[in-house]
């Protein structure tokens, strides 16, 4: 028989943890496991009751009760977030159990679009191509000073967006971009009161700035020239189980969060194995400098190693999940206290039924922008006298699952040779690298 866990933080009934989630972000579960030492505990919380998990132990239990401890459920509440219809939101909540529901098919029906093969390799490709234009306009401008988070957050934003959404990409317009870094920052505020979005006037008016681009995009048939990702979603969504067209763009609020997560010695031995991979040719009386990137995720172990490394120690990760068995609660498992490495602990691109679908693309692009910065630049803090300082992150955000820093880091990036005229490629491949256990066992539990 279910039990709940002891409350805490009662004293000032459902204002006590509004006020610790407000006030210290995403150190406030962090501030409970350490002063609490409770595996499990519950927060009293208007509407709803939050069941946080600390331990690893009882994670593997819960995540083989995926059907009654439901990702799916929270999702689908997510229609009433992104301003969905009622139709819509009563196909999403409908069978939530069954393969044959909304939720369930539509994650085994794009899963072919982001696994290895032909539709990965083409938004990897898209995504290479962007991030190499990017790099060429600095190695032409000599030098650049930028904030390092920016920059990179930039730069992912668009090759990413761009390689999903294709050539009528909404998130080019700076206003929309803009739009949705104000509604991504309150995602996390809006989920917790999913039906009472009155009470956040300035996130819904930023929502309604993408979902209105999203509305054009779709009518224009923007979806037609895009990743088999958006296709395919549309073809479920639409064609399939008959949401709208402006339901299915909506929607697209939604794949949009889930899209858009040094030593000098180490430095010395990654330039050793990329530069390996590149082959110099001559190409009307020129020498080029060519590189195939889809080897890097193939044969580049110091590049890749401290990938899942960081991911292991740095990424917070809150899984929420809803009660099917217990109206009104949900189940919050912040990132575990991780002193050794854990296969159970490690859950940046999350496990079994709820493993993340597009953890081969995210992967792919951040060794490709990796590698293409070891490759062809230096970059060097401005502050500091040139030497790296740990970041403070006191103020990163509830919802965020890798650490936000307070304040950004200006560098200079510095092309290592001006004059080199490079060639980036990506061929194609069969093989994803392996990130999680079910990467290299070929199961999902």
């Amino acid at each position: 028989m279910w039990k709940e866990p002891p409350a805490i933080l009662t004293g000032i009934p459902f204002l006590g943890p509004i006020a610790g989630m407000i006030r210290e972000k995403s150190r406030f579960y962090i501030r409970l496991r350490d002063t609490y030492k409770l595996s499990i505990y519950t927060l009293r919380l208007p509407f709803i009751r939050m069941h946080v998990v600390n331990a690893t132990e009882p994670v593997p239990t819960l995540q083989k009760q995926w059907r009654t401890v439901s990702f799916d459920a929270f999702a689908a509440d997510s229609g009433f977030i992104f301003g969905m219809s009622k139709k819509a939101n009563e196909l999403m909540h409908h069978d939530m159990t069954s393969d044959n529901g909304f939720m369930l098919s539509a994650l085994k029906y794009i899963l072919p679009s982001v696994s290895p093969g032909p539709d990965l390799d083409d938004i990897n490709r898209r995504a290479i191509q962007i991030l190499a234009n990017e790099t060429d306009k600095v190695r032409a401008r000599g030098s650049m000073r930028a904030g390092l988070q920016k920059w990179t957050r930039d730069i992912m934003v668009l090759c990413t967006s761009d390689a999903v959404w294709g050539p009528q990409n909404t998130y080019r317009d700076p206003v929309v971009a803009e739009a949705w870094k104000t509604f991504e920052a309150g995602f996390f505020t809006l989920a917790m009161f999913p039906r009472a979005p009155f009470l956040f006037p300035k996130l819904i008016r930023a929502r309604e700035v993408v979902a209105a681009a999203l509305i054009v995009y779709f009518h224009r048939g923007g979806h037609k020239a895009a990743s088999a990702l958006v296709r395919m979603r549309f073809e479920h969504h639409h064609d399939m189980h008959g949401f709208s067209v402006e339901d299915v763009a909506r929607g697209e609020l939604g794949n949009t969060v889930a899209l858009l997560a040094n030593s000098t010695t180490v430095l010395a031995d990654v330039r050793g194995e990329v530069s390996a991979l590149v082959s110099t040719k001559t190409e009307g009386g020129r020498q080029v400098d060519v590189v195939d990137l889809v080897k890097v995720t193939e044969a580049c172990p110091i590049l890749a190693s401290p990938f899942p490394e960081t991911l292991r120690c740095r990424a917070l990760n809150p899984r929420s999940r809803l009660l099917l068995h217990d109206k009104g609660s949900m189940l919050m498992i912040p990132a575990p206290q991780r002193r050794r490495p854990n296969r159970v602990g490690f859950r940046a691109f999350g496990r079994g039924h709820v493993l993340c679908p597009g953890r081969h693309f995210a992967s792919t692009e951040l060794m490709a922008l990796a590698a293409l910065m070891v490759l062809q630049f230096d970059v060097v803090p401005v502050a500091n006298g040139g030497k790296w300082a740990t970041p403070t992150l006191h103020n990163s955000p509830v919802q965020a699952g890798f650490p936000v820093i307070d304040d950004d880091i200006d560098v200079d990036i510095r092309p290592r040779d001006p004059s080199a005229e490079w060639r980036v490629e990506f061929s194609g491949s069969k093989k994803a690298m392996n990130i999680v256990s079910e990467d290299i066992s070929g199961m999902v539990e």
